[in-house]
């Protein structure tokens, strides 16, 4: 199945210098927060249950398509975030239920924010307490300490501050986190 609605998006995120976007989709009065990550390959549809810690992930491939046909474990979350109650006669279509979603798929990006548990939870980024920029380092200026960013560090500043992350990807920058709101940043 093809989720053509996401290529406009896609477009969008790119136009801005982003790697995601996250848009709000309702179904059955259930709210939800949806997450389209491009950094990744396959690229991630993350369906999350507003005001709950339930989610779904679905690999969108080229051509933006997904499999509609869901593994057993993700078919009963989302039955199960939608409220669903099986009758006879009148199954649940994961295939209308992502026709519908196509449908609703924004063209350009929306920048609303999601959560940072949902973040940590969903994409299990480091030291989940420290959000808050202490210190920005460039590795570079420091050749005698012979250190580097970490992958774990670019994708916890991605996620969190992309407008950030999109100035530092390229750079041997690391970003150090606190736990303390407050704190002065250091550069």
């Amino acid at each position: 199945m093809i989720l053509n609605k996401l290529k406009e998006l896609y477009k969008d995120i790119k136009r801005n210098n982003l790697t995601y976007d996250v848009f709000d989709f309702t179904k059955n009065n259930i709210d939800f927060n949806v997450l389209f990550d491009i950094n990744s390959t396959p690229f991630k549809l993350i369906m999350i249950k507003k005001r709950s810690s339930d989610y779904i992930i679905i690999d969108v491939h080229n051509g933006f398509k997904i499999n509609p046909h869901l593994s057993r474990d993700k078919y009963d979350t989302l039955v199960s975030m939608l409220g669903l109650q099986f009758k006879k006669g009148n199954p649940f279509s994961t295939k209308e239920f992502f026709e519908e979603l196509n449908q609703k798929i924004p063209s350009n990006i929306s920048r609303k924010n999601i959560s940072r548990n949902t973040i940590f939870t969903i994409y299990q980024c480091e030291e989940k307490d420290k959000v808050y920029i202490k210190e920005i380092r460039n590795w570079d200026t420091y050749p005698h300490l012979n250190k580097s960013c970490s992958p774990e560090n670019k994708e916890k500043t991605r996620l969190l501050y992309p407008d950030l992350y999109e100035e530092i990807k390229d750079k041997n920058i690391s970003v150090f986190y606190t736990d303390k709101k407050r704190e002065e940043i250091i550069f």
